[in-house]
């Protein structure tokens, strides 16, 4: 046999062999893509029989990379651990906060995209390659965060010029809700570019919640609560209000009024008295205005008479008190 043929018979079985096994295993089915290094692009694998299974664990492991801060996001936070106000709306600015960082993440994600699917003929296995840009998605964040420090900028300069203090306790409340976004952009941002610069905010949290807090205790309210036996409602709420620096007006120069009426509720059922309380509260600045309104109820139950509708009233001040803080806080 001439060294020709050997040569074309060897370059035949390379050939033969390499088309038995089959095309060539990516790279980032087993550590790091050149094609998508780390610096540039943010990547997740993901494995399974079927592709869109694959595609979609592929997504959620870039997913998980920015699930690390949501599970370190404080919901006790900064702003709201320097700020009375906050504290007495913890429970509801909890929500919105989670709320927040959920679109916020889902947002990031609508960038992601699935950039190479590989199957292994052996197993039947499905490789999905998902890949986040970097560059584009900081850049995203960033005009994000400019926009905040705008929009912080102009509130805080028209609240300054506000006459009504329960407004302006409104629209502080409202800049800590939009200094929170804020800090959890500059968190998504960080995992997405973290050699990056990141510009402080015009104003801290901390300045943000000084001023609600000097807003508050600048608050005096008149209370005009129709059919409150015994005053109970009266006096939770005044007990509540005062705990953040929100007191009754003694000379009546109030600057709030909260007018409204209880209606309670008396059945006996399953062994036990029970008490319906509820009350609908208008806000009235100091102009007049009727500017919002709350309204919630409260349910109790006692083997003992009379103590169920007593309990209903307490709590009922107890949880009206919150509320109010928070209408003043919505747009």
């Amino acid at each position: 046999m001439s060294a020709v043929l050997k040569r074309l018979v060897v370059l035949s079985l390379i050939l033969f062999l390499a088309a038995c096994a089959g095309p060539r295993q990516p790279d980032w089915t087993v550590g790091a893509s050149r094609d998508y290094p780390a610096d540039a692009w943010l990547t997740g694998v993901g494995i399974d029989r079927d592709r869109g299974r694959a595609e979609d664990r592929a997504r959620a492991e870039i997913a998980k990379t920015f699930q690390v801060q949501i599970r370190s996001v404080d919901h006790s936070s900064e702003s709201h651990r320097l700020s009375r106000v906050g504290r007495l709306v913890d429970t509801a600015y909890n929500q919105e906060v989670s709320a927040q960082l959920t679109a916020a993440t889902d947002k990031m994600l609508a960038g992601v995209r699935i950039a190479q699917v590989w199957i292994d003929e052996r197993t039947g296995e499905v490789y999905a390659l998902a890949v986040l840009d970097r560059q584009a998605t900081a850049r995203g964040l960033r005009g994000e965060l400019r926009e905040i420090d705008e929009r912080l900028l102009d509130r805080m300069a028209r609240t300054e010029r506000l006459s009504s203090e329960a407004r302006r306790l409104g629209e502080y409340l409202q800049m800590l809700t939009l200094h929170e976004q804020r800090r959890l952009l500059a968190a998504d941002l960080r995992v997405v570019d973290p050699a990056g610069r990141i510009a402080e905010p015009p104003y801290t949290a901390a300045e943000i919640a000084r001023r609600a807090d000097q807003a508050a205790a600048a608050i005096r309210i008149r209370l005009q609560l129709d059919e409150d036996a015994g005053e109970v409602v009266r006096g939770s709420l005044v007990r509540a209000l005062a705990s953040i620096g929100i007191y009754q007006s003694a000379s009546g120069e109030e600057n709030l009024l909260l007018r409204g009426i209880v209606t309670v509720e008396n059945y006996f059922r399953g062994g036990l008295n029970w008490s319906t309380a509820s009350v609908q509260v208008e806000l009235v600045d100091g102009t007049g205005t009727v500017f919002d309104s709350v309204r919630t109820s409260v349910r109790e139950g006692s083997q003992v008479e009379g103590r169920a509708e007593g309990l209903a009233r307490q709590q009922l001040g107890d949880r009206l008190a919150p509320l109010i803080v928070e209408r003043l806080g919505r747009p």
